[in-house]
C-alpha cells in the first residue's frame, strides 16, 4: 500500500522529533507522498510555564500574551523545519500549528487533511509518569482510522 498524504506530529522534543521527521520524510520520498508537519500548542498554564514562560498573574491578558508568544514561536520553528525538510528530501511539506489537546488535534487533523498515515514519536516514558500523563502516541494509535507509525526514541 502506498501513502499519498502523511501527517507528522511533533512536539519539538529531541531527538524524537528529528527521528520522526526523518522516518516520515524517507517514506514520503519513496512513495511520492506529501507531508503535513503538525505541532499542537496546548493552551494550559502549566504547559506555558514548562516551556519557559512565566505566568505571574491570573490576569487573562497576561496569560493570553504568554500563550500567543508560544504559538508564534511554534509557527516560526515549524515553518523553518518544513523548509529544511522540503529542501533536503525534495518533497512537499505543509507546516501546521493547531491549538488544543494533542490526541484530539492529531486525530481531527488527520481526518481533515485526509491523511493515509500518521507518524508520531514515543519518548519511552514509563512507570508513574506514563500512568498519570498517558501516551499521546498510544491514544492516537488506538483511536486512529488510518495507519499509525510510532517512532521510538533511540536509547544509548
Amino acid at each position: 500500500m502506498a501513502y499519498g498524504r502523511i501527517l507528522v506530529a511533533i512536539d519539538f522534543s529531541e531527538p524524537v522529533s528529528s527521528l520522526v521527521i526523518e522516518k516520515a520524510a524517507g517514506l514520503a520520498k519513496c512513495m511520492g507522498a506529501e507531508v503535513c508537519l503538525l505541532n499542537v500548542v496546548e493552551k494550559e498554564i502549566p504547559i506555558l510555564m514548562a516551556k519557559g514562560f512565566l505566568v505571574p498573574s491570573p490576569d487573562r491578558r497576561v496569560i493570553e500574551k504568554a500563550f500567543n508568544k508560544v504559538k508564534e514561536e511554534s509557527v516560526k520553528r515549524l515553518e523553518e523545519m518544513a523548509r529544511e525538510v522540503a529542501g533536503k528530501w525534495g518533497i512537499k511539506v505543509l507546516p501546521l500549528v493547531e491549538v488544543g489537546v494533542p490526541t484530539e488535534v492529531i486525530l481531527n487533523t488527520a481526518q481533515k487533511i485526509e491523511a493515509d498515515l500518521i507518524v508520531v514519536g514515543s519518548h519511552g516514558k514509563g512507570g508513574i509518569e506514563k500512568f498519570f500523563l498517558g501516551s499521546v502516541s498510544e491514544r492516537v494509535a488506538m483511536k486512529a482510522k488510518v495507519d499509525v507509525l510510532i517512532v521510538r526514541a533511540q536509547h544509548e
